[in-house]
């Protein structure tokens, strides 16, 4: 299908300024002349103007180019500040300066003016002239997080200018003369730029991308996944965030690489991953440049949470063996059931109930149609609505059951989608736990470890207090008793020290 009968509105492409500022004061003439004046709404209520398209083999949301006639003084209110944010942009664009929404919120469009309201006039405007609102000089908002792995370098050619680049792009020149700073993203976490024009993923020999993560939270970046591609949206993405994935996604590097998005198991994680692979509905005028087909949901779900402690009980019975050597099988399996049963308590404690709200976005789910296309997603979107003791949980909640678990269980996703690949990149977990059971000389140097170990012939563990009050301070004073500092190039699962400040740089509250 074609996107001609669509709205497809792209900064880079946007028109000289002088034309910009002609569009702006023959629409507000026409606005003064005529009695009915068209407009594309940005928070338009028609039905189907936003539905799932098949746009160069591609599944999006997008718009359609569809208008609502409108008589000025039908709304008064309405028409001053819509007049009043053209205005302000016509001055931007003849001033050549660029600003942030908040600026047109405090300096212009009067400061008791809600934020969200101002960008639905620039988005009006932008809309009716069919002009990017970067194009205005409205500089977008902070955009997520990358980290790439050791041995791997991005290419980012970044526009810092935009009136000077559409200039500059109309005059004819060679692209290589255009205004953009190439800035080279080596290894470690970086900011995504704003505008960027290419991205040129580059790699050492030695180096490897097993694949593209994207996470909802900024601080899963602690998780120091090896050779992964991690991407931060910190909530809801930004425009710029969706674009920069977007041409990661078109790099003939990340081909054959898998893109796989980790989010909390609620409703607005799925509107997440929605907008990333599909666009949003508030954004679908540029869902072109703005989604990553290949993106695949991987998890957590509901019974991936339900199953953790089942899941990780060997490694705990690996850990409670390294800690106390002496222990006895029957001893071992007491304490791993004891550990079993009060972890099932804490995990359906973190299942929370849906709203109204949760129901509202299942329907627009449905009306957009893309959950057709996510079985896995439909299933737990599902799950959510129809649970009756609550289906909703955070990403951070897996940590509910080991405070490295998150990490088991996101390598442990990795690893199967690599094998699935025939490509036995990723350790597996149980490999992991099995080196653990095999190695507990390497905790008797921790101060918990060797209080453990002299106190082996009475076995007194942190589970075996009187009643759960006790049990829970003497496992948070084993916690606290733990100081001693990680070894490079040591494992993070075989230091109680590591664990316990990954509990602290994990949990997401």
């Amino acid at each position: 299908m074609s996107f001609s009968s669509f709205v497809n509105i792209d900064w880079r492409d946007a028109p000289k300024t002088e034309s910009i500022v002609a569009a702006i004061r023959r629409y507000l003439t026409k606005c003064d002349a005529e009695p009915k004046v068209q407009l594309r709404l940005e928070s338009s209520t028609a039905p189907g103007i936003v539905a799932l398209r098949q746009i160069d083999g591609v599944r999006m949301l997008a718009r359609d180019d569809r208008t609502s006639a409108r008589k000025p003084g039908a709304n008064a209110e309405y028409w001053a500040r819509f007049l009043k944010t053209a205005t302000l942009l016509q001055d931007m664009v003849v001033r050549r300066d660029s600003q942030k929404m908040r600026f047109i919120q405090y300096r212009e469009a009067g400061k008791h003016e809600r934020l969200d309201i101002v960008k639905r006039k620039v988005m009006d405007v932008a809309l009716t002239l069919g002009i990017h609102p970067a194009a205005f000089g409205v500089q977008q908002e902070d955009s997520g997080k990358i980290t790439t792995p050791e041995g791997v370098t991005l290419e980012n050619t970044t526009v810092t200018d935009i009136f000077s680049y559409e200039d500059r792009q109309r005059s004819g020149k060679a692209p290589k003369s255009l205004p953009g700073t190439t800035q080279r993203r080596m290894h470690g976490e970086h900011s995504i730029p704003l505008l960027v024009l290419d991205v040129n993923v580059k790699r050492q020999s030695s180096a490897r991308i097993d694949a593209v993560v994207v996470v909802e939270h900024q601080n899963l970046s602690k998780l120091a996944l090896k050779n992964v591609l991690l991407v931060m949206t910190a909530g809801f993405p930004s425009s710029a965030t969706k674009e920069y994935l977007h041409l990661l996604s078109q790099s003939s590097k990340l081909r054959n690489v898998p893109f796989l998005y980790f989010g909390d198991h609620d409703m607005q994680g799925f509107t997440i991953f929605q907008a990333l692979k599909y666009g949003s509905k508030n954004a679908a005028w540029g869902s072109k440049a703005m989604v990553c087909p290949q993106l695949e949901y991987a998890g957590p779900t509901r019974q991936d949470l339900k199953d953790s402690p089942r899941f990780f009980r060997p490694y705990w019975e690996a850990q409670f063996r390294a800690d106390y050597p002496d222990a006895t099988d029957r001893e071992v399996e007491k304490n791993a059931d004891r550990w079993l049963r009060r972890t099932k308590t804490k995990v359906n404690r973190k299942l929370g109930k849906h709203t109204m709200k949760d129901k509202e976005s299942l329907k627009s789910f449905e009306r957009l149609g893309w959950l057709d296309h996510e079985p896995m997603v439909k299933k737990e979107v599902n799950l959510i609505i129809g649970a009756e003791f609550g289906g909703k949980f955070r990403i951070a909640d897996m940590t509910v059951v080991d405070l490295y678990y998150l990490r088991h269980f996101i390598e442990g996703k990795l690893h199967k989608k690599c094998k699935d690949r025939a490509v036995e990149k990723f350790p597996s977990p149980v490999a992991r736990g099995a080196r653990l059971q095999n190695t507990p000389s390497q905790f008797s140097n921790a101060p918990h470890g060797a209080r453990n170990q002299a106190n082996s012939q009475s076995l007194r563990t942190p589970f075996e207090g009187a009643g759960t009050q006790a049990t829970m301070a003497e496992e948070e004073m084993a916690a606290a008793d733990t100081v001693e500092s990680t070894a490079p190039g040591r494992e993070l699962s075989n230091s109680p020290q590591t664990e316990l400040r990954l509990l602290q740089q994990l949990y997401i509250p």
